[in-house]
Order: structure tokens, then C-alpha cells, then sequence
């Protein structure tokens, strides 16, 4: 039996999970729940906002059902750490009470956003790495200065959601520098607050916050607390970073020219780097990495992961085991799909443009003379992810000007074999496949491992910690999926064009 434990809060864009890992960096134990959100009252779908007790009283639910699950001496639980979804913020008033908790799914201040960029876009770009700017907390205070002024007057503090999920922990508000940036509040160059950024926008800043590097302790669970969850006195609460950086240190990534991707909801691509890199095009995003040496150069496949659940649900409801069944069928399709292509969302991005495209599925018509069926569908969803993956992997290259000869990845798409076999002869290169899906919270494993123990290096930990397995493509193969790769970026061009 493991002589300690580590509770992981993962805190991800669909779901929040609680996961033990005992000191083999195996998972003991894990729980999960949906987000509860607030019914706003909203005209707009796309106004969403979490329920702030809730989703504490989720957590601190699972928490206590993990440590009950492992059966164990609750003093062997060593540490506890959070690591949260990017764009995730939580407004607090001058006593520390929440009058806002909102996902990076909350799209309200898309006309508060747009008129900062028309404003100052280059400015922003170049501070924060990112834009539009209605994706991040600019925006959402503007649009809570223009649309909710009682609840804006009385905003004191700005935390992103792991800052959040740990002060209620601990007691202790600080933040970290991949959290901070990935909502849009860090000059990323200096690693600090972007203060004069929201001067100049007019909107409150998160002054007297500390920001601390991932894997520092900073205080241990309060009593009150750990009471209710199962836990004894005194047990650390450490700093992790980013989910999506954290997955980087769950793949080992951690090198200059390194590629990683957390193939989840969105596939994003990070290449690591030694100097913050940006697009003249403003296309993709810069950010920072969890170690204060490195940043990270970013190019998401946007809804991947998220469209394929789509196509489970319409298509494959009636399964016992929709996605094995849907893995099962794509496996029996030939490479091409025999001319079936999907474009339901997987692409190449270009945050430059934004708006909604045509997408679907084209194939070869008419149906008297083909016979098409729901694994077509199917296999043709998971290239276009893997033909996504290839695009915006050319394009880290290109602007960074840095080829790589190998991608790590990591996330809930790689339970899926088909597409796991497919990738590095779509990509032409070696792919790293992580042991587990679960990256997220292994990365934040190894913060927590590094404060436990006193690491010099993160990095090293990181890349000592990492279980992948090597798969090489097949030149034959490859040459094929050049073929159908051309054709599917060809036919990506025409509808672009097609904008609704």
C-alpha cells in the first residue's frame, strides 16, 4: 500500500474531478460531477454563470468521498492542489463574498470585447498574448460595468477559478502565472499583473494578490474545513498552474521546440519556447509556461473533442457504450473514409476571424451509388480532429519557425484507438501517448510531488513522471493521408468562405 497520498481538484471546462494518486503517481481514487449553473435570466444562450455553492459544496463532497474510498488512514493524505479550465474567473467584494463565478463557456461580453479590440487590440495582443478580447476578464468588467453597475461597484478582487477553489481550501488567495495569463491578466513578458492595461481600460485590477510559481506550498486546509471533508489538520495546499499547462507537465513536455496537446473538449496545441513568441497575424495565442524560464506558443483545434461528443449523442444514443461502439465501427472504415470528409468544427485557428462557418459532412452522392453508413460518419469526425491536429501543428511551425519531429499527447480522445493509430501517420511524425488520459491532473500530481519533496527542478520531476509510449508512423500510410489531407484542407478553404 502507498505510504502517502495526493488529492488533485481539477477543476475542467465540462466537469470538476477529485482524484487520489497514490505515490506511484497511479490513481487511487476519483469522482466527478457537473457544473451547477445560475439561472441568470439571461436573453442570451450564451450567458453563463456557475453557482458558487455549489460547486464548493460538490468539491468538498467529493474530496470526502475519495479519502472514504481509499480506505486509508486520512493522515497519509500528504497534500492537496487545484488546477482549474483557462478563462475561468470568480469576482470577489471587499469581504471576500462572490458575486460572479463564470466559466470560460460564458460569452457575454462579445460587444465589450469587440470594442476594446477596435480600441486598443494591438495593445492588448501585446501584453496578454491573446485576443478577442471577450474571451477574458476585460471584457466580462466591462460588460458588468455597462449591464450590472451594483454588482460592478462592489468588486474588490479578481481570482481565477484554481485561485478560488484553493482560498476556499486554505484561506490563502494567491495566484499563478499560466492562470493568470490564460484569463487574460498578466503582462506575460514580466510575468505580473497587467496593471496599467486595466488602468488604461478603466476596469479594477487584482492589486495585492500574490502570484506564486507552481509547486509552492501556501498554507494548509483549515480546520473548519478540513473537518467537513474527511481530512486531519495541517495538510499543505500547493499552487499548481493552468489545466491545459498542467497537462504539458503531465506529457513531460518541458524542452524548447517540445510539442504537447490535451486532446479533451478543444485539442490544443502548446510548443514550448524560450521567449515569448507572437503572431504578426494575431491568429494563436502566446502565453506562459509553469516554469518562469519558458513560455508556451498555442494553436487550438477549437471544438474537437466537444463535436465528437456531439456526434455520440445524435448518432449513437441507443449503444450501450456509444464511443466503444463508435471506436469499434470507425476501425472497420478504410483510411479516407472512402471520401467521406466532416467538418463539424475541428480546424485550423485564426482567432483573427471570428464567427460561425458551414460545416457537416460532404460525401460522395448519390447515395444510389455509395453505400454511407454511421461508421463513415464516424471515422470521417476522428480524421478531421487528427487532419486539425496537422494544420495547427504546421502552423506552430510557421510562426515559430521551429520544426518539431514528434507530439505528445494526452487527454479523453486517446481512449479512442482508432484515432490514436491514425495520428502519426496524419501527422508524419512520432506520437508520445500518455498511459492515461488523465494528464491534467497528473501535472498537477507533480507540483504537488515537487513542494512535498523539494525538488530543485519541476521540469526534471515532470519528465522523470511522464508514461508515454511511442508510435511511429508508416511511410505507405502516411503518403495516403497526404493525399486525403490536401483534399480536406482544399474543401476547409471553400467553406470558410461560407460564414453564417
Amino acid at each position: 500500500m502507498s505510504d502517502r497520498y495526493i488529492i488533485v481538484v481539477d477543476a475542467g471546462s465540462t466537469r470538476i474531478r477529485c482524484l487520489v494518486f497514490d505515490s506511484n503517481g497511479d490513481v487511487a481514487a476519483e469522482r466527478s460531477a457537473p457544473w451547477s449553473y445560475v439561472e441568470t435570466g439571461e436573453l442570451s444562450p450564451y450567458v453563463r454563470e456557475l453557482d458558487a455553492d455549489a460547486v464548493w459544496e460538490s468539491t468538498a463532497q467529493m474530496i470526502a468521498e475519495c479519502v472514504g474510498g481509499v480506505k486509508i488512514d486520512a493522515h497519509q493524505i500528504a497534500a492537496i492542489t487545484v488546477t482549474s479550465q483557462r478563462q475561468g474567473v470568480v469576482f470577489l467584494d471587499k469581504n471576500d463574498r462572490v458575486l460572479y463565478v463564470g466559466p470560460n463557456t460564458d460569452l457575454r461580453a462579445v460587444f465589450e470585447g469587440a470594442a476594446i479590440d477596435d480600441a486598443i487590440g494591438q495593445r492588448v495582443f501585446e501584453v496578454t498574448g491573446r485576443l478577442p478580447s471577450f474571451l477574458f476578464t476585460a471584457a466580462k468588467l466591462r460588460w458588468f460595468m455597462q449591464h450590472r453597475p451594483n454588482i460592478y461597484d462592489r468588486i474588490e478582487r479578481v481570482a481565477t477559478l484554481a485561485d478560488w477553489l484553493r482560498w476556499k481550501l486554505s484561506g490563502e488567495l494567491v495566484s499563478e502565472a499560466t492562470l493568470a495569463a490564460e484569463a487574460g491578466l498578466l503582462d506575460i513578458r514580466e510575468r505580473r499583473w497587467c496593471e496599467e492595461l486595466f488602468e488604461e481600460l478603466g476596469v479594477p485590477t487584482p492589486i495585492g494578490v500574490p502570484i506564486e510559481k507552481a509547486g509552492t506550498a501556501i498554507g494548509s486546509v483549515r480546520r473548519e474545513v478540513a473537518d467537513n471533508i474527511g481530512l486531519p489538520g495541517g495538510v499543505p495546499v500547493v499552487v499548481s498552474g493552468a489545466d491545459t499547462q498542467c497537462g504539458l507537465l503531465g506529457l513531460g513536455v518541458s524542452h524548447v521546440g517540445q510539442v504537447g496537446t490535451i486532446a479533451g473538449w478543444s485539442v490544443p496545441l502548446l510548443m514550448v519556447t524560450d521567449t515569448p513568441v507572437y503572431d504578426e497575424g494575431r491568429r494563436i495565442w502566446t502565453g506562459c509556461h509553469v516554469d518562469e524560464g519558458l513560455w508556451s506558443l498555442e494553436s487550438t483545434c477549437g471544438d474537437a473533442g466537444n463535436s465528437y461528443r456531439w456526434l455520440a449523442d445524435t448518432m449513437w444514443a441507443g449503444e450501450t457504450g456509444p464511443f466503444e461502439a463508435m471506436d469499434s465501427a470507425a476501425s472497420d472504415i478504410p483510411a479516407g473514409s472512402e471520401g467521406v470528409m466532416a467538418f463539424l468544427g475541428a480546424s485550423r485557428m485564426d482567432m483573427s476571424k471570428i464567427g460561425l462557418q458551414a460545416g457537416g459532412f460532404i460525401f460522395p452522392a448519390p447515395l444510389t451509388f455509395s453505400d454511407i453508413g454511421r461508421g463513415h460518419l464516424t471515422r470521417a469526425a476522428l480524421e478531421s480532429i487528427a487532419f486539425a491536429v496537422r494544420s495547427n501543428l504546421e502552423q506552430l511551425e510557421y510562426v515559430s519557425g521551429v520544426s518539431t519531429s514528434k507530439v505528445a499527447v494526452g487527454g479523453g480522445m486517446i481512449a479512442t484507438s482508432s484515432w490514436v493509430e491514425m495520428l502519426p501517420n496524419v501527422l508524419g511524425r512520432s506520437v508520445e501517448v500518455a498511459s492515461a488520459p488523465n494528464v491534467t491532473a497528473a501535472g498537477a500530481y507533480v507540483t504537488a510531488t515537487s513542494a512535498l519533496d523539494g525538488h530543485e527542478s519541476l521540469l526534471d520531476l515532470a519528465e522523470a513522471s511522464a508514461v508515454t509510449s511511442t508510435l511511429e508512423p508508416s511511410p505507405l500510410d502516411s503518403a495516403e493521408y497526404d493525399d486525403h489531407y490536401q483534399r480536406w484542407t482544399e474543401m476547409a478553404k471553400h467553406l470558410e468562405a461560407a460564414r453564417v
